[in-house]
C-alpha cells in the first residue's frame, strides 16, 4: 500500500498505471508493423532487448480490451488533452485489428463472399469477458472487405454471441480463413484439420502451433514473413 497526499494523487496513480502499459503495447505494435515491412520477427527483437535490465517491452497483438486499458488513457486525455503521446499510443492500439485484416487480405487475397472463422471473443485467454474486446472491431473490419465472419469461443454459447451481435462458428465447419482473436489454450492445438477448406490464416497472438497449418498461408502480427501495404 502507498500513502499518497491525496485522492486525485491516487486516482493519477491509477491512470499513470494503465496509460503507461496502453502506451508500451502502442510501441511494440509500432515495432511489429515495421518488423512486418522489414522482413524481422520482432518477438526475438523485444526478446533480446528485454534482455537489458531497463527495458520491459510489452508483447504486439490483435487488440487491447478490457475494462482498463483501453479505456484510463481516454479519461487522461480528457484532463490532458495536449499529451500526445498518449493519443496516438491509442490510435497506433485501435487500429490494430484493421491491420490483422490487411495481413488476411495480404495472405488470402480478395475477401468478398470469404466466410472467415474469428477465434475468440475474450479480451484475455482463459477469461470470460468481452469488455471492449477487439473481437467486434475484427468481424467489422471483415465485414467492410466483403467477407463473412462468424465468431468462436470455447467460454461463450451460441445465444450468447448472438445476443452480442455476432454469427456464432463451431469447429469442424467449412472456413475459407480463420483470425485468432483470443490466446485461448484450446487455440494452440487446433489447426487446418478443424477449419476445412481454410486457405489462410492471421494468428493475433502468436498462439497457433504452425506445425498444424500445413499448406495454409500463416501469418503472425510482427513475424516479418509479410509486408502488408493496406494500411502502412
Amino acid at each position: 500500500m502507498w500513502d499518497l497526499d491525496s485522492a486525485e494523487a491516487a486516482e493519477f496513480t491509477k491512470l499513470a498505471e494503465t496509460t503507461y502499459r496502453d502506451v508500451n503495447i502502442a510501441l511494440a505494435n509500432q515495432f511489429a508493423r515495421f518488423a512486418d515491412a522489414a522482413g524481422i520477427d520482432v518477438h526475438t527483437v523485444i526478446q533480446a532487448a528485454n534482455s537489458q535490465p531497463f527495458s520491459h517491452i510489452h508483447q504486439p497483438g490483435i487488440a487491447v480490451g478490457g475494462h482498463c486499458i483501453p479505456v484510463y488513457p481516454r479519461f487522461y486525455l480528457w484532463r490532458d488533452p495536449a499529451a500526445s503521446i498518449v493519443r496516438a499510443a491509442r490510435d497506433t492500439n485501435a487500429a490494430m485489428p484493421t491491420y490483422a485484416v490487411d495481413l488476411l487480405v495480404d495472405a488470402y487475397g480478395d475477401l468478398s463472399g470469404a466466410r472467415v472463422a474469428v477465434l475468440g471473443v475474450s479480451y484475455r485467454a482463459g477469461v470470460k469477458e468481452s469488455a471492449f474486446s477487439g473481437v467486434f472491431a475484427v468481424v467489422a473490419a471483415l465485414q467492410d472487405r466483403g467477407a463473412d465472419p462468424a465468431v468462436h469461443d470455447p467460454l461463450y454459447s451460441d445465444g450468447e454471441l448472438v445476443g452480442m451481435g455476432l454469427s456464432p462458428y463451431h469447429l469442424g465447419e467449412p472456413a475459407d480463413a480463420v483470425v485468432v482473436h483470443t490466446d485461448h489454450a484450446l487455440y494452440r492445438t487446433i489447426g487446418a484439420r478443424d477449419f476445412p477448406g481454410v486457405r489462410a490464416v492471421v494468428d493475433g497472438r502468436r498462439a497457433t502451433d504452425p506445425t498444424l497449418w500445413d499448406a495454409v498461408a500463416r501469418r503472425v502480427i510482427g513475424d516479418g514473413r509479410t509486408r502488408p501495404h493496406s494500411s502502412m
